[in-house]
């Protein structure tokens, strides 16, 4: 019986699709799409309006690009700004390596991005990729004027040391493992579970936001870089960075959120006090997708304020 099971599990592997991303039309309507060098990867780019630069980072959670953001791209170009949406390496239509993905390889890419611009910009970035956002405004605060932070990590939650465990625990994906888990999360169930997770509820999971996911988890390689976050090598601590931050930071959380609670803030609010925090009602880990009339409204009027 045991025998069955494994081959019922090595077949469900070796059947579990994978399609290549020729995906050419911009995800956010208006914009238009670039790829830009990083080393030998690519980082894909989706740009529209003319201002002071503002730059969108989507979160790490597996099928994430862009598409994160389609909702307030607009918004924040009509405000008056030019608006950038990139896709990290691993996700969306940037390069997917079949490399363990590191803290250190994002923080370069998008640290080589930002260098591009000409001049420093209003950083967007959600979970674990404001974590990303906050080491950057320290260790490059000549590329970064202002933070605005979704749900963001590195204090208690995705801040597990960088160390020889982490490049084991990514190994043990190398094989059967890995693909049985690939196939668990290319399972629409599966799927519908994490997301629930993120979006307020079953009614934001439209269509478009399924099929999204969906097609970015079932693009080749797409697995390398979830696998190298469940093993904790994308984590990033903040604990050493957030006090030396000295941009203005808006921080908004989903006072319904439960996988990065809300009491979470507190951590931020006690190491920086002047920090502004926006409950959010009604969302989770993506107020800026469930309630965007309210997201891109505040954010707008925070890029505007002078800064003292």
């Amino acid at each position: 019986m045991r025998t069955l099971w494994l081959v019922s599990l090595l077949v469900l592997v070796a059947c579990a699709p994978t399609v290549q991303n020729t995906e050419t039309a911009p995800i956010i309507s208006g914009a238009t799409s670039q790829t830009l060098p990083f080393g030998e990867y690519t980082t894909y780019v989706e740009t529209l309006g003319q201002g002071s630069p503002v730059v969108l980072v989507h979160g790490i959670g597996g099928g994430s690009s862009t598409f994160q953001y389609r909702k307030n791209a607009a918004a924040l170009a009509d405000a008056g700004y030019r608006v950038y949406a990139l896709d990290l390496l691993g996700f969306g239509r940037s390069s997917r390596p079949e490399i363990r993905y590191t803290q250190d390889l994002l923080v370069g890419q998008l640290v080589s991005f930002l260098e591009t611009l000409p001049e420093s910009a209003a950083v967007v970035a959600n979970g674990l990729s404001a974590a990303y956002a906050v080491r950057i405004a320290v260790e490059r605060p000549d590329l970064i004027n202002k933070l605005v932070l979704i749900t963001p990590t590195g204090y208690g939650r995705l801040s597990r040391p960088q160390n020889e465990e982490r490049i084991a625990a990514f190994e043990q994906f190398r094989g059967f493992l890995g693909g049985v888990l690939n196939t668990f999360l290319l399972e629409p169930g599966t799927q519908r579970l994490f997301l629930l997770d993120a979006y307020a509820g079953s009614d934001s999971l439209t269509p478009e936001v399924l099929e999204s996911y969906d097609d970015n988890l079932r693009v080749e390689n797409a697995r390398w870089v979830i696998f190298s976050f469940v093993s904790g090598n994308l984590d990033q601590s903040v604990r050493a960075f957030w006090p030396k931050v000295r941009q203005p930071t808006l921080i908004l959380w989903g006072d319904e959120a439960t996988n990065t609670p809300i009491g979470d803030a507190q951590d931020f609010l006690e190491a920086r006090p002047e920090t502004t925090l926006l409950p959010v009602r009604g969302t989770k880990l993506l107020p800026n997708e469930d309630r965007p009339g309210v997201f891109n409204r505040v954010v707008v009027r925070f890029l505007g304020a002078s800064v003292p």
